[in-house]
């Protein structure tokens, strides 16, 4: 009896493999830590848009002002911790919309409170736009003056319908 057996890398070593991480471990970077740390320092400046530029399930910065705190509640996860939760009406000079604020991000669910919201992601939540800082977002106090929110434009208040895309449509 013959046994043939293919390494996963195609490198082959009286070494017992571990599994896939031996295969990255072997391998050679073509990066410097030089050329990472280069990379860091020409970081670009974030680019804040404004709430009538807003589409839905994108993510942007934005700074806005706190105009009417909602709700504010706390929850229970399934494991019993629990969540703060708090619903925001916030906006600047071209609009507004709501903003959900979650476990830490709560805190700054006050009146006339200015915030830097970024990568915040603006979900269709029951047919309207919600803004939510999911885990790659973050929240800040902001030191700007927002003078006056145009509630004219709530962008909330308009409703979006599923739709499905051509490619995927039946064509009879």
């Amino acid at each position: 009896f013959f046994f043939f057996f293919q390494a996963e890398d195609g490198i082959r070593d009286p070494l017992w493999s571990r599994g896939l991480g031996d295969v990255y471990k072997r391998q050679v970077s073509t990066q410097s830590t030089w050329d990472l740390i280069k990379m860091k320092s020409t970081l670009q400046k974030a680019v804040f848009e404004k709430l009538k530029d807003v589409e839905p399930m994108k993510h942007y910065n934005l700074k806005v002002k706190v105009v009417k705190v909602e709700s504010k509640v706390q929850v229970k996860r399934v494991d019993d911790a629990p969540v703060d939760m708090a619903i925001c009406l916030v906006g600047d000079e071209t609009g507004c919309a709501k903003l959900l604020l979650k476990n830490t991000q709560a805190q700054f669910a006050k009146e006339n409170e200015i915030l830097i919201l970024r990568n915040v992601m603006a979900r269709i939540v029951k047919e309207r736009i919600r803004f939510e800082v999911d885990i790659w977002g973050k929240v800040e106090k902001g030191t700007e003056v927002i003078k006056e929110v145009n509630m004219k434009n709530n962008i909330s208040e308009a409703e979006y319908e599923a739709v499905p895309s051509k490619q995927y449509q039946l064509t009879l």
